[in-house]
């Protein structure tokens, strides 16, 4: 049976700390019955209640994973969470609260499985999975609240190692990155942290983000990593 140590943060943007907003972006890192789960979601700026979107969408994702088989078909499990999230926002309106949502599920075995419904980022140390909606008039992005369609998720499965590297993040990370540097980044993260406490990892990690090296950055930053052990 594989362990698993992580590390999660999220920093609300310079933006919002500007406009006494708050952070939309919202991470949750469990472990589960059969394994561990992440979750890493965005809210949509724009959105009047985007910071409820995501944080329940956080909590959707593990209510109905910790419940659940593995092995449980895909719409399946995806049709579930959205109707948790549904039922979790009470009197607000989906439209209102809409979210990008980042989900990575692996199992004591090693087995990942991945869920991902508009921007940000899943990489693995086998693989990165990036989706970003775009068309001609813009990048418009889509999540829950806003897709109804099984189609607009990306969907993953893949058999990880010990020494394996699973992380999650937002676009107002994983925009600033450059292409194919993208696991070097998460990997250059796992060695900084190497011998800290999660107390003393968390606070480093906060740091960075809030002295982020891309000039004129403005958004919210979440990052969620699991290492295999």
């Amino acid at each position: 049976m594989v362990s698993v140590r992580h590390l999660s943060v999220s920093v609300v943007g310079p933006r919002h700390l500007l406009n006494g907003q708050p952070n939309q972006d919202s991470v949750l890192v469990k472990r589960v019955s059969n394994g561990w789960l992440a979750v890493v979601c965005d809210g949509m700026g724009s959105k009047p209640h985007s910071d409820v979107g995501s944080r329940q969408a956080c909590r959707a994702a593990f209510d109905v994973i910790k419940i659940v088989d593995f092995n449980i078909e895909s719409k399946s499990l995806i049709k579930r969470i959205y109707q948790q999230w549904l039922n979790s926002l009470g009197d607000i309106k989906p439209s209102d609260a809409v979210t990008t949502c980042l989900i990575a599920w692996v199992s004591d075995s090693g087995e990942l499985r991945t869920f991902q419904l508009g921007d940000g980022l899943i990489l693995t140390s086998l693989q990165t999975t990036e989706r970003s909606d775009t068309n001609d008039f813009g990048n418009i992005t889509t999540g829950l609240g806003k897709s109804k369609q099984f189609s607009d998720w990306q969907v993953t499965k893949q058999q990880l190692e010990v020494g394996d590297v699973i992380a999650l993040m937002t676009d107002g990370i994983s925009e600033d990155l450059h292409q194919g540097m993208e696991l070097d980044f998460a990997n250059s993260i796992v060695e900084s942290t190497k011998g800290k406490s999660i107390r003393q990892a968390k606070a480093w990690l906060k740091n960075e983000f809030r002295y982020w090296g891309t000039p004129n950055h403005t958004d919210d930053k979440t990052l969620a990593i699991l290492v295999l052990s």
